[in-house]
């Protein structure tokens, strides 16, 4: 589900125009009508006393709005001004996000066209109401083994990371739903997305693109909602009799070469089960590249 910011600002913009406009027609209505002023003392004094009191008062009311109509159109004009480029502005950058996430959906949608790893064919999720009971047990327990897994990286991270971020487990923005989410608490610091995933029997470059191309695009989503560009992490447990450590080196350097995602910030790190369990504070911290 996609959602859109773009008449929000279409009336930002509107209501500058509006304003830009008024700031002239304001001044030209009144310079247009005499509204009495025009009237000489001898008039006046021919007319009943009624009459004469409501042209006097006219009078002193069309000199005083006369007086603040160039204060008027000036602030009017101005704020008119700002309004149609804050509301370009946002207009314009909103469009960018929206661009991205058409591409990045394309890409995924391309991406998905792969072939499966052994994990999806040995725990394919969403399928599990077509397996038999066999089947099923072994999807529960592999489910239940990868919550177990993602709820040991959540207590870890949030044990480093709580003086100086917001940890937030399984947060969902606009239908994305972020496995861990690191807030940062000062103004300049930066938020970070962690996706976790646990690989028992190994993967492939397709699986490895598709599942950062996804990170990407929750950062898109986040970046449009909340004003503020995430770093993203895509955290890979993996079972140690399935890491190939030159395999899967090589597999990140390639998805770096096609330069998707930003240098040092859009990162992957992969990691066996028992040494990433293992790491001290600092260790893990150098690791995922994140400062605590």
């Amino acid at each position: 589900m996609k959602f859109e910011f773009g008449d929000l600002y279409k009336f930002i913009v509107s209501l500058g125009v509006v304003l830009v406009t008024l700031s002239i027609i304001v001044p030209w209505l009144f310079l247009k009508e005499s509204f009495d002023l025009f009237r000489t003392q001898q008039y006046l004094e021919t007319i009943t006393e009624v009459a004469k009191i409501v042209i006097i008062e006219r009078q002193n009311t069309t000199a005083f709005i006369i007086k603040y109509i160039p204060f008027f159109s000036i602030t009017t004009a101005l704020i008119g001004i700002l309004l149609m480029l804050y509301g370009l502005i946002k207009w314009y950058q909103n469009q960018l996000l929206i661009d991205e996430q058409n591409r990045l959906e394309l890409e995924i949608k391309k991406q998905s066209f792969r072939d499966a790893t052994k994990d999806e064919i040995e725990n394919p999720i969403e399928n599990e109401f077509k397996q038999n009971d066999n089947q099923s047990s072994n999807l529960s327990t592999f489910i239940n083994r990868y919550i177990e897994i993602e709820n040991k990286v959540y207590k870890q991270l949030f044990d480093i990371y709580k003086n100086n971020y917001t940890v937030v487990q399984n947060k969902i923005i606009a239908g994305i739903e972020l496995d861990i989410l690191l807030e940062g608490n000062s103004m300049f610091s930066k938020d970070y997305l962690i996706e976790v995933k646990y690989i028992k029997k190994g993967f492939n470059y397709g699986w490895l693109k598709e599942s950062f191309l996804k990170n990407i695009y929750a950062k898109s989503v986040y970046s449009q909602f909340t004003n503020r560009l995430p770093n993203t992490l895509l955290l890979i447990i993996i079972e140690d009799s399935a890491y190939d450590k030159e395999k899967y080196n090589n597999l990140i350097e390639r998805i770096q070469s096609e330069r998707i995602g930003r240098k040092g910030k859009d990162l992957i790190y992969i990691a066996t089960k028992q040494e990433f369990f293992n790491y001290n504070k600092d260790e893990i911290q150098e690791k995922i590249n994140i400062s605590a």
